[in-house]
């Protein structure tokens, strides 16, 4: 699963779940919270399973990667403007 180009920065462990599980509500059809999976990622676009999100505790940052490369971009502008919106510095 390839690794998105946007990444969110600066975010402390216990906002993790907060931040991940607006993004699923606002972003993403469903509606749901994001949830941890066995794996230590999480599921963030409502069960579809072409996104997922992970916590890189030492760097404090979520990151994302993609099912497929050819979606990329789209999830890239999504989370961009997510980020934007929020006021949550981004890597890119």
């Amino acid at each position: 699963m390839p690794y998105c180009q946007t990444n969110f920065r600066a975010v402390p462990p216990e906002r993790v779940e907060e931040v991940l599980s607006s993004l699923t509500k606002e972003s993403f059809v469903g509606g749901q919270s994001a949830y941890q999976l066995d794996d230590g990622s999480y599921s963030i676009d409502s069960g579809g399973n072409d996104i997922r999100a992970i916590y890189d505790q030492e760097n404090a940052e979520i990151k994302f990667f993609c099912r497929y490369q050819r979606d990329m971009n789209f999830y890239d502008k999504k989370l961009m403007a997510f980020a934007t919106k929020h006021g949550i510095d981004t890597k890119s």
